[in-house]
C-alpha cells in the first residue's frame, strides 16, 4: 500500500503542478477569447499570453498555487503534521509570485493572523493535507483543512471548497470509485462550512448537485453542458467546477484541457481537477506535460510525494475508529468487490431470526 500511495502522491502533484502551468495560459480570459488569443482551443504548452497580468510568465511555468501546494507540502513534512504557524512563518519568508494577498499578509506580520479571503487560494493549496490523511477519519482531515487556511481563508465557502477538494484527493489517493469520492467530498464540504465565518456562499453541494444534472445525459461536449456554472475565482465557484470536471472527465489530461478552454480562475481549477484525476488514474496525466513543467521549473517532486506518502501510512497504522452506532453498516463501501458488508448483514439476519426462534421455543 505505501508504494501504491506514492505513485498516486507523485502523479496528484504533478497533476496540479501541470494544471496550474498550463491554466496560466488562459486564467482571466472568457472562453471566446481563446481561440483568439492562441489561433485556436488551447491542446498543450505554449507561451502564455496575459496582458493583464502584473507579472512576466515563461512557457509552463508554475505560479502561486504550485508553489503554495509545496509551501504546505514542505511545512507538513518538516512537522510531521498540520502546523498552522509553521505555515504561516513559510508564508512570510517571501512573496509567492503570483498570489494578490502576500502584501496584505506580511503587513499584518502575525503568525497566528487569521484572514478572511473568499477565493480560490484555499482549495488550489490542498492537495498535501488530502494526501496526509486517510479518508476514514474525516473530522481529522476537515480540522488539518482548517488549520492550514485559517491564516488567509477563513470564511466558511473557502474553508468548505478547500474540504471538498482535500476529500476528493484523500479519496483518489485511496483509489476509491468517482462516486464514493463525490460523496465523501460534499459530506466533508458540509463539515467544512461550519468552520470559518458566515458569508452567504451557496452550498458546493448544491452547486455540484447542480453541474452534475448538466452532465447528465449531455450531447455536447463538457464544456459546453456546464455551460451556466461559472468557473469562477471565488472558492465555491472553483472547487464546484473542478469536481464537476472530476465527474465528467476520464482522467487527467481531458480535465485540465477543459478547464483551460474554459478560461475563468483557469489555473486554480485545471489544478484542482487535474491533481484529483491524476491521482485516481496516474496514467491519465500525459509524461511530456509533466517533462516540460519540471525543465521549466526545476523541481523534483517525488522526494515531497515519498515523505506524505509516508505519513499517510503512518496514520492509515494508527488510525482511531470510533465504535459507530451500527458497525456492519459502517463497512459499507470498505469492501467493494466482495460483497463483505452483503454477507455480514445475511449473517445478521440468520442469527437474530435464529435466536427469535429460539426463544419462541424455550417460551
Amino acid at each position: 500500500m505505501p508504494c501504491r500511495y506514492e505513485e498516486r502522491a507523485l502523479a496528484c502533484l504533478w497533476g496540479v503542478a501541470v494544471g496550474d502551468a498550463m491554466g496560466k495560459m488562459t486564467e482571466g480570459y472568457w472562453p471566446y477569447e481563446i481561440p483568439a488569443a492562441y489561433g485556436g482551443p488551447v491542446t498543450g504548452f505554449r507561451e502564455p499570453i496575459q496582458p493583464r497580468s502584473r507579472h512576466k510568465w515563461g512557457y509552463a511555468e508554475v505560479t502561486d498555487d504550485t508553489r503554495f501546494t509545496l509551501l504546505v507540502a514542505a511545512s507538513i513534512i518538516e512537522k510531521g503534521r498540520v502546523d498552522r504557524r509553521d505555515i504561516a512563518r513559510r508564508i512570510l519568508e517571501r512573496p509567492i509570485k503570483g498570489w494578490p494577498g502576500w502584501e496584505e499578509f506580511k503587513a499584518a506580520n502575525n503568525l497566528d493572523h487569521i484572514g478572511y479571503r473568499t477565493g480560490n487560494g484555499a482549495p488550489m493549496r490542498i492537495a498535501p493535507v488530502g494526501i496526509l490523511n486517510p479518508p476514514y477519519d474525516l473530522r481529522r482531515l476537515v480540522d488539518d483543512v482548517e488549520a492550514a487556511c485559517i491564516m488567509t481563508h477563513y470564511v466558511s465557502s473557502a474553508i468548505s471548497a478547500a474540504c471538498a477538494i482535500a476529500a476528493a484527493v484523500s479519496a483518489a489517493i485511496e483509489g476509491w470509485s468517482k462516486k464514493e469520492l463525490l460523496e465523501l467530498a460534499m459530506e466533508a464540504a458540509r463539515e467544512g462550512r461550519k468552520r470559518g465565518r458566515p458569508d452567504g456562499a451557496p452550498p458546493i453541494e448544491e452547486v455540484v448537485r447542480v453541474g452534475l444534472h448538466k452532465l447528465e445525459g449531455a450531447e455536447t461536449g463538457i464544456g459546453w453542458a456546464l455551460r451556466g456554472l461559472n468557473p469562477g475565482f471565488e472558492a465555491w465557484e472553483g472547487a464546484s467546477f473542478a469536481l464537476c470536471l472530476v465527474w465528467g472527465c476520464d482522467g487527467a489530461k481531458e480535465a485540465i484541457l477543459e478547464a483551460v478552454n474554459q478560461g475563468g480562475d483557469a489555473d486554480s481549477i485545471a489544478s484542482m481537477a487535474g491533481g484529483i484525476l491524476a491521482a485516481l488514474n496516474p496514467g491519465s496525466l500525459p509524461a511530456k506535460w509533466i517533462a516540460e513543467v519540471k525543465r521549466a521549473n526545476g523541481f523534483d517532486l517525488a522526494p515531497v510525494a515519498k515523505a506524505l506518502a509516508g505519513l499517510r501510512s503512518k496514520r492509515a497504522m494508527h488510525r482511531v475508529v470510533p465504535i459507530p452506532a451500527d458497525p456492519i453498516r459502517t463497512l459499507r463501501g470498505c469492501a467493494r468487490g466482495e460483497k463483505l458488508l452483503e454477507r455480514l448483514l445475511k449473517a445478521r439476519q440468520e442469527d437474530r431470526k435464529h435466536e427469535q426462534d429460539e426463544n419462541e421455543h424455550l417460551g
